[in-house]
């Protein structure tokens, strides 16, 4: 199990061996439950992808006022305050949405991510935001 892609054990009739070296551990000893769980998984990593992206796209021009005016000594539009009413306003209900939408219709016909490659944060993401 430790040699696996994801080692899983059966949480009702496994041993206690199996659910220390297993991945994952199913709780009700159900295989359908893997689907949902690798579904559920792949939906939660797409999901905060789409909010990273987001939460950096909207916040960068923000950031620009401030580095403006610590490099080139430029007068800063707005302050800090305004800053926190404007992202309390305007990035939460999007985010929320965002985190709360439903599964793209070939989510289980990607092939696994490789999570040394792929990460939750990559240069890719932030080149695009």
């Amino acid at each position: 199990m430790k040699k696996a892609d994801i080692g899983i054990a059966m949480g009702i009739e496994g041993t206690d061996v199996a659910k220390d070296a297993a991945n994952m551990i199913l709780l009700d000893d159900n295989f359908a439950s893997i689907v949902e769980g690798v579904v559920q998984g792949r939906l939660i990593f797409d999901n905060l992808k789409k909010c990273i992206n987001y939460a950096l796209a909207v916040n960068i021009p923000q950031l620009n006022a401030f580095l403006f005016f610590i490099c080139f000594q430029l007068p800063v539009p707005i302050n800090s305050m305004l800053i926190l009413v404007i992202c309390i306003g305007t990035d939460v209900l999007p985010a929320i949405a965002m985190a709360h939408e439903e599964p793209e219709a070939d989510l289980m016909m990607r092939k696994p991510r490789d999570s040394k490659i792929d990460k939750l944060v990559s240069y890719k993401l932030m080149c695009v935001s």
